[in-house]
């Protein structure tokens, strides 16, 4: 186990570091911070366990420990603090603090929490076992936050939310009611009261293309079908099918079709008196 130890006092790191080498001799690695901000620094290190004074300089324990949580989601966090009135159990409660130490600490005290620190993993890790064998998915489940994003990027479900598929399948709808419309991603997610980033990312996931791509694939269709007719001229096909520059129309057609809207339709009226149709 990676253990961190944050206090600005050097004997008390070594002599906590001495405790837990009595109970495990050579099991543990260790990293020492002498303030707040030494830990934040130090967070990338990604430790299983840091124990954090609370009253240090420049940064105080509870400061650095809000600061490091989301670059060591994993990491389980234990205050030291002198008082005997937890007066910072509130905070602490917040930020997901596993337990607290009272100064000065004993052997039995370190015993103690490291036997709850053992069960809280084996409770991880059964935790996520489980959510692996139900989703098939890996689960960060170092706090509730991380579970429930997890859930939320599999179901789509999330605080109220309605689920992904449901979203995706009125963007589809309401693509083919209002293509001729100038309408992009800001205009749809505004119409559905979600943001342009969250609709982008699970359109694109459930639907394995870009919505600006579906978007243009849905007018490109339409405008195939309008080519058919060949007395219709190729800017009026543009402005029926959303696009209001013919050339920018040009362009995306044959991208996606790979001719240029004229050539289409000249192929399209020489394939139609070949055939007799």
């Amino acid at each position: 186990m990676l253990i961190m130890i944050c206090d600005d006092e050097p004997m008390v790191r070594l002599g906590l570091i001495d405790m837990l080498e009595e109970l495990s001799p050579s099991v543990h690695e260790f990293i020492e911070a002498d303030n707040g901000q030494a830990l934040v620094e130090m967070a990338s290190k990604k430790a299983d366990l840091a124990i954090v004074d609370i009253q240090m300089p420049i940064m105080d324990g509870l400061d650095a420990i809000e600061a490091s949580k989301e670059i060591a989601p994993a990491t389980r966090w234990v205050l030291l603090t002198g008082h005997a009135k937890f007066e910072y159990a509130q905070r602490a409660m917040r930020l997901g603090i596993s337990d607290y130490l009272l100064k000065p600490v004993g052997i039995e005290q370190i015993k103690e929490l490291m036997t709850k620190i053992g069960a809280l993993k084996d409770s991880d890790q059964t935790i996520r076992s489980f959510l692996k064998s139900v989703t098939d998915h890996d689960f960060d489940v170092s706090s509730k936050k991380h579970m429930a994003d997890g859930i939320h990027e599999i179901t789509g479900a999330h605080d109220g939310e309605e689920p992904v598929a449901d979203i995706v399948s009125k963007v589809k709808a309401y693509v083919l009611q209002h293509y001729r419309e100038d309408i992009g991603v800001n205009s749809i997610a505004d119409h559905l009261n979600i943001t342009p980033n969250y609709l982008s990312r699970i359109f694109h996931t459930q639907s394995g293309i870009k919505l600006s791509d579906h978007l243009s694939e849905v007018r490109i269709t339409k405008a195939k079908e309008l080519l058919k007719n060949s007395n219709i001229a190729i800017k009026d096909v543009s402005m029926q099918v959303g696009y209001y520059n013919a050339k920018h129309f040009a362009k995306v057609f044959q991208k996606i079709v790979g001719v240029t809207p004229s050539v289409y339709q000249t192929g399209v009226k020489g394939t139609v008196k070949g055939t007799g149709v």
